[in-house]
């Protein structure tokens, strides 16, 4: 029998108090038969309720049934769905594309129907995601060692990159913009340098396209306009430079997002309560005791979550921050280098023992965050009911969580896969693409020919 696996105590009491949140409400009223095929897919105890063993429909069950009724209640049609997910026998691996550089980025278009990829090399690629055939091969300029994000557009016609520079671009297949972001406020860095130019490491652009964020290596976040090409405002808000950034008030509203730094803090600011003059958050989450390096929101004005270099990714409630003037100054436990050193918390119990003001609802490990800002996100809504948060990670494996229990409930894993970055789930299909420092390009689902 395999050995359990140890969950320190803040994070026992975490599990528990899932319970009582609206995120486990909203899931058992959505997909309470996704949740009992997981239970059977994994091998775990059926639920059993006045003696009486819950059973699971079947695929053909559910089809006799949609087929008799002219549809499906919404659980069972998650239930349905997850017959399909990329998981155990139906996680089979398709190689797509070998691009022969690494690859830092990856993106769906919001209808799924083409992907991005971006990295080390001076083009951006863009797939069909039906046939996995390149559509197009988008000019890349000024890329200093790597572009480091790249998005979609919300309309899927245009790309918006940034690279080790001060300027972001964006690119389609007719046209190219500049955006030459202001210069900050102050311009010596944290070793006494005059910051003539400095590296964006992370975007965010707005529900209209109109606006974008810039999470740089000057500990600043920018918001610029795209429609004037003008830099609105450049927040002095961190102590380190700023990895993650995101929207995090819906898919409509662009005006509450928060920003991760190497500071190990998360700050929430509202568009309209920001200046220069008073670069002051709405408030911080502290929990993290190393780097953040990503952010995701689940787009429900609610939740989000992000990973870090302390190995953990952290479920969040944006009700539940605090006042910056509450803050307590916490230094960091170890002084290490994650680009090419392990984290030295693998070797100490130190590294299991909370932030004391943790303010995380859920705390998720198994992933390793090394050498580059790895990243999470939600599962779809439409297949899953985002009832699961992944995670590149730096053994190459793509690790799939259980939001509610932190459970690994799935790892796709290679004999030769890179360092995987970046990883995305089709907003529709039971599908998953992870590039990979290898610079491969894989497509994981269930054999189409099955």
């Amino acid at each position: 029998m395999a050995a359990s696996v140890y969950v320190p105590p803040f994070e026992r009491q975490q599990r528990e108090a899932m319970k009582d949140t609206r995120m486990h409400e909203s899931l058992v009223q959505r997909c309470d038969l996704g949740l009992a095929a997981a239970r059977t897919r994994h091998g775990l105890p059926r639920v059993r309720s006045k003696g009486h063993t819950s059973r699971v429909p079947s695929l053909m069950s559910l089809l006799v049934q949609r087929e008799q009724r002219g549809n499906l209640t919404e659980p069972e049609s998650l239930a349905l769905q997850e017959s399909f997910l990329p998981f155990g026998s139906n996680s089979n691996f398709f190689e797509v594309d070998q691009l022969h550089a690494r690859l830092y980025c990856g993106e769906f278009t919001r209808d799924g129907r083409q992907f991005l990829v971006a990295g080390q090399r001076e083009d951006i690629l863009v797939y069909d995601t039906m046939t996995w055939k390149r559509v197009h091969s988008l000019p890349a300029r000024d890329v200093n060692w790597t572009i480091t994000d790249a998005h979609f557009t919300p309309d899927g016609n245009n790309v918006v990159y940034s690279s080790i520079s001060s300027t972001v671009r964006m690119v389609s297949a007719n046209k190219e913009i500049a955006f030459r972001l202001g210069r900050p406020k102050r311009t010596i860095s944290n070793r006494g340098r005059i910051v003539r130019d400095y590296a964006v490491w992370c975007l965010g652009i707005n529900a209209m396209g109109t606006e974008f964020l810039a999470g740089t290596g000057s500990n600043s976040v920018v918001l610029h306009d795209m429609t004037t090409n003008t830099t609105v405002c450049h927040l002095m808000g961190h102590t380190d430079d700023v990895n993650a950034i995101t929207f995090v008030d819906g898919p409509f509203y662009s005006n509450v997002f928060v920003s991760g730094s190497d500071d190990h803090l998360i700050k929430l600011w509202d568009r309209r309560m920001m200046s220069e003059t008073n670069a002051r958050p709405q408030g911080v989450f502290p929990g993290h005791t190393e780097g953040i390096t990503h952010l995701s929101s689940r787009e429900d004005g609610y939740y989000f979550i992000s990973n870090a270099k302390d190995q953990t990714c952290k479920l969040w409630d944006l009700r539940k921050c605090v006042d910056e003037e509450q803050l307590l100054h916490v230094p960091p436990r170890y002084h290490w280098d994650y680009r090419w050193e392990e984290y030295p918390g693998y070797a100490s119990s130190e590294s299991l023992t909370p932030h004391p003001q943790d303010q995380s609802i859920m705390t998720y490990r198994g992933h390793i965050v090394q050498q580059t800002l790895v990243r999470c996100y939600f599962s779809p809504m439409h297949s899953t009911a985002q009832r699961y948060i992944y995670s590149g990670s730096a053994d190459g494996e793509v690790y799939i969580y259980d939001v509610l229990t932190g459970a690994i409930v799935e790892q796709l894993e290679l004999d030769s896969q890179g360092l995987t970055r970046d990883v995305r789930w089709h907003p529709y299909l039971p599908m998953i693409v992870s590039p990979d420092f290898f610079g491969k390009l894989c497509v994981w689902q269930k054999d189409p020919s099955l």
